[in-house]
């Protein structure tokens, strides 16, 4: 037992140097936890050893991912700074050795004593906001340079599925009011393609990723036009322009015309049991009345089970006695398998495009909803920060009066933040790097996260772009010689004896 205590001392001493460097005020910190490694922890100490450092509240912005991690980061750090206003010097000296891993200084026990006070009033004080919190102060403070309504109001996520189901709802009436229009078409499309019933889930999951449509839609330079990107799709997936997965059936089912079906499956029929199936598959095809049908069959005569090109149809007996069969056969599968791909290939280009032009024009409704209401939704939030932060004409202006209030950011929660949250973060802190060996006090940004653990899909989550992240600005830090840290925390505190 004693040996185990050790180990377990060992290794708490070993987590607690980890943690000093993760809350290290001096170098931006980018940190991999797992579950019950103490992230909001190590989040409260470089809060507090950021204020025990000098740093003005107001210039630390800490986002985290939801109002109930905000809150409780925010009491954690308060708790403490109460705290230390009534603890009695020997018990502050011990507090902040703690947290230090050193003696307190003189000049930081007098410090200690005054920052709850400072960061409770000091205008524009320390803040632990959630991301969309933050871009709705930002949108408020700049709504010109980002081309909102001033004063806008906030669509809470009720609202938002009730303006969005009435916007879809005018978009379906629309479509079949209109039964030979081009929303019409995309409408019969999508339906062919939502099994058991699954269109509203489908409509749903493409209508989450707004800012793809949205590129799409700004890749010519109309509103109901897709054609550069179906061009693009139809390149990536190797489908001629021109052809439609109608003109492909017609040509996959053309293949073995009924005569040859029949005459084959004669041959096929007085050799083997597998010869047999043979001729059962080729009546089928020959039967089959629609296109599609005889296209599908075809598909199982000429692939195996598990997904390639058959290597051989007749059994080697048959083969010798009737070599037409695999002659004729394969002739025709070497005809059937690119235009099968094709065919798949064009079947999912022409469903993404339908996708795309019933989602724009849903979205298209609803933004109209929302303009009559002078309102955003939360995602607009994000995406009109975005766009304002990477304006060329407003971007500069914004973040200089940014960074004159912001020198240290603190991202909670990294692996649950969308790509366009990313950007918001990245354009932010991008600027701390900018001239560094001109700053008096360094900049810093600091994220915690854990991959496992994402919401994945939730809210566009794409948990891959923490390390991603990590990357860019461990290489914007070097650039700068400015120190940069990884830390990995994979100690739990949550383990408990039986």
């Amino acid at each position: 037992m004693s040996g185990k205590l050790a180990a377990i001392a060992k290794e708490l001493e070993r987590t607690a140097r980890v943690q000093e460097r993760a809350s290290d005020p001096a170098a931006s910190v980018w940190v991999s936890a797992n579950a019950g490694t103490g992230k909001t922890h190590v989040l409260k100490m470089r809060v507090l050893r950021l204020l025990l450092a000098g740093v003005a509240p107001q210039k630390i912005l800490c986002l985290t991912y939801t109002k109930a991690a905000a809150s409780e980061m925010s009491k954690r750090v308060f708790e403490d700074l109460a705290a230390w206003v009534t603890l009695t010097d020997e018990a502050l000296a011990a507090d902040l050795a703690k947290l230090l891993s050193r003696a307190p200084l003189p000049i930081e026990m007098a410090q200690a004593r005054t920052l709850f006070t400072a960061s409770i009033e000091t205008p524009g004080g320390f803040k632990v906001q959630t991301i969309h919190a933050f871009s709705e102060r930002l949108l408020q403070r700049f709504p010109l340079e980002a081309g909102v309504t001033p004063g806008f109001a906030i669509l809470d996520d009720v609202e938002a599925r009730a303006l969005k189901r009435q916007a879809i709802d005018d978009v379906l009436g629309q479509a079949c009011r209109n039964p030979k229009s081009p929303l019409a078409a995309a409408l019969d499309c999508a339906v062919a393609h939502a099994v058991d019933d699954r269109f509203d889930q489908i409509l749903g999951d493409a209508l989450n990723h707004r800012g793809a449509i949205e590129d799409a839609a700004r890749l010519v330079g109309e509103r109901d036009g897709f054609a550069e990107a179906e061009a693009r799709l139809r390149a990536h997936f190797g489908v001629r322009e021109p052809v439609s997965s109608a003109r492909l059936i017609a040509e996959i089912a053309g293949l073995l015309p009924t005569v040859d079906c029949m005459r084959l499956a004669e041959l096929f029929q007085r050799g083997s049991t597998t010869d047999q199936k043979r001729a059962a598959c080729l009546r089928d095809i020959a039967a089959a009345g629609a296109q599609r049908s005889r296209a599908h069959l075809m598909h199982d005569l000429f692939f195996d089970s598990k997904g390639g090109p058959r290597g051989s149809f007749a059994t080697k007996k048959t083969a010798q006695t009737h070599p037409e069969t695999e002659t004729e056969l394969s002739r025709a599968q070497g005809e059937f398998v690119p235009l099968w791909r094709e065919f798949v290939g064009c079947e999912l280009v022409e469903a993404t495009m339908a996708l795309y032009r019933l989602s724009d024009a849903v979205l298209q409704k609803y933004s109209e909803a929302k303009a009559r209401r002078a309102a955003l939704d939360f995602d607009d939030l994000i995406q009109r920060t975005k766009n304002l932060l990477a304006s060329h004409g407003s971007a500069e202006w914004v973040l200089y009066k940014l960074d004159n209030g912001l020198d240290h950011l603190l991202v909670d929660e990294s692996q649950d933040t969308s790509p366009a949250q990313w950007q918001v973060v990245a354009r932010l802190a991008e600027e701390f790097f900018a001239g560094t060996g001109t700053q008096e006090t360094p900049r810093t940004i600091f994220a915690v996260g854990d991959e496992k653990q994402s919401i994945y899909s939730f809210q566009g989550a794409a948990p891959e772009m923490f390390a991603a992240m990590g990357g860019k600005f461990a290489g914007l830090a070097h650039s700068a010689q400015a120190p940069f840290h990884r830390v990995d925390l994979n100690v739990s505190f949550r383990t408990t004896a039986p």
